[in-house]
């Protein structure tokens, strides 16, 4: 997906997304809860993030590379460790050119990468993480929707990420809302002023107890400002005309900071130029105009870190075919950095591009043996493994690595890949439907599982296993048709 740079900025720090479905068209979404209008319980927010999860990952344009993964969900821990928050949280980035993030109940946070691209430092990225992880915690969102009992917590989340989809995709998003018999019922998470002036708050003092430059909120809010002044009113976002940045918010942000000594500000890390660069590439629809731009800054010194500019010039070459030259920048990278692994990932990944395969090994098998924890050198590691019939390694690696809050989508499809290719039909069809459990497709999952239930020569253990699963996914099924009816 191109991330066109002249698109008309649609800044919204929380979700609020009213500009992607017509305000005539919107009508109040009852929240879940008794008649007395309480706010929705801590477990019914978790319930709600999980299932807006499955919605987005099954919907929306979630990036799904492991590097960039890995990076803001780290980035997005450094600050949330220090809320008071008592759920996980779970980070995520939708590849789309609208300068966006939002949050929702139950922890969801989402960053897309337009708004990464437009950050220029990483402090600034932190004020815009910050600002979303306290509507999180101070429960902005939950509090915002009115207490009825006709209306489902799947069928919350369902419009929720329907209205977060329709912010990238207007069309995609109303659809989802019709396909979701919601249409009536959309309801849109406008914070009021007060707050956003508490989100600003408390995400500046997790800004400072994380180490970032706290000043940067309001040298963040002052360039969006800028930018949106003389835009076209019609493409000026509902967001920013109903809760606008304005002169005083700029400078309660201000004025917030110079009350706040910090004695040590972090630098930006490494991986948040890394990332940017990668987002970069992916951004252009023609990979050449990539090449191009990288090659640029190569040429004219313009980005401050050469080996930025030379990893960007060098993944650009690679999505565009020109596996010779990507080697051989990436080969300079590895020889002066040995010991950052995106640099070997890059060069792996360039072997495998050029079906080298048992050449891409020997890269990922040194990144894994650098940080065995980290989620990109893990899985790629594993892939390439797999890519050379070494199923048994593997699955095996999969084993050690996959503990329960680690297996996302990506981990049971390559356990299936494994599987399949150890010959292990019924475990494979098994792995499978938890891949498609943790991608909200309920059908397939139970497809999957019927598959499994009836391979020959399974073992008591494994019919009981996979019958019991079977049982509990037809069980949720089957509630969630009796909910659509209701």
């Amino acid at each position: 997906m191109k991330i066109d740079r002249r698109h008309p900025v649609t800044v919204l720090l929380v979700l609020s997304l009213s500009q992607a479905v017509p305000a005539t068209e919107l009508a109040d979404l009852p929240d879940i809860g008794d008649s007395s209008g309480s706010v929705i319980s801590p477990e019914q927010e978790r319930r709600i993030g999980e299932e807006v999860l499955r919605e987005l990952r099954r919907e929306a344009p979630v990036v799904t590379d492991d590097e960039v993964e890995d990076y803001i969900q780290e980035f997005g821990t450094s600050l949330s460790k220090y809320a008071d928050y008592e759920q996980d949280f779970h980070f995520l980035m939708l590849e789309s050119s609208v300068i966006n993030a939002f949050a929702v109940p139950g922890g969801v946070v989402a960053i897309h990468t337009g708004l990464l691209l437009d950050t220029e430092t990483e402090s600034e990225l932190a004020s815009v993480m910050g600002h979303e992880i306290s509507h999180v915690t101070q429960r902005h969102g939950a509090r915002s929707v009115e207490a009825q009992s006709h209306m489902t917590m799947p069928m919350v989340a369902s419009v929720i990420a329907a209205i977060a989809l329709a912010a990238v995709n207007p069309q995609a998003g109303a659809a989802a809302l019709m396909a979701g018999q919601a249409a009536a019922q959309q309801h849109v998470l406008n914070f009021t002023r007060e707050n956003e002036k508490e989100a600003d708050a408390l995400g500046q003092q997790l800004m400072e107890k994380a180490g970032y430059d706290t000043q940067k909120m309001a040298v963040f809010f002052e360039r969006m400002q800028r930018a949106t002044r003389y835009n076209d009113p019609a493409y000026i976002p509902e967001y920013l005309r109903s809760h606008p940045i304005t002169v005083n918010r700029i400078a309660e942000a201000r004025n917030r900071a110079a009350h706040i000594h910090q004695d040590l500000v972090r630098e930006d890390s490494f991986k948040y130029f890394l990332v940017k660069a990668k987002l970069r590439v992916m951004a252009e629809a023609d990979p050449v105009q990539a090449v191009h731009f990288f090659h640029e800054q190569l040429a004219t010194g313009t980005l401050a870190r050469e080996e930025v500019a030379r990893y960007g010039y060098a993944l650009a070459l690679t999505e565009a075919g020109d596996f010779e030259k990507a080697r051989i920048e990436v080969t300079k990278l590895v020889a002066q950095y040995p010991n950052v692994i995106a640099f070997r990932i890059a060069a792996g990944h360039i072997e495998q591009r050029a079906n080298h395969f048992a050449a891409a090994l020997p890269y990922f098998e040194k990144a894994y043996e650098l940080e065995p924890e980290s989620r990109a050198a893990v899985y790629g590691y594993i892939n390439a493994l797999l890519l050379v019939d070494r199923a048994d390694e593997a699955k095996a690696l999969l084993g050690r690595y996959g503990l329960a809050e680690r297996r996302d989508p990506k981990y049971y499809k390559m356990l299936a890949d494994a599987d399949d290719r150890l010959g292990e039909i019924a475990n494979a069809h098994h792995s499978l439907a938890e891949y498609y459990l943790s991608m909200g497709e309920f059908p397939y999952a139970a497809e999957q599982l019927r598959i499994a239930r009836d391979t020959p020569g399974l073992s008591n253990y494994q019919r009981q296993k996979i019958v019991a699963r079977l049982e509990d996914v037809q069980g949720r099924l089957h509630r969630l048709e009796q909910e659509r009816r209701r």
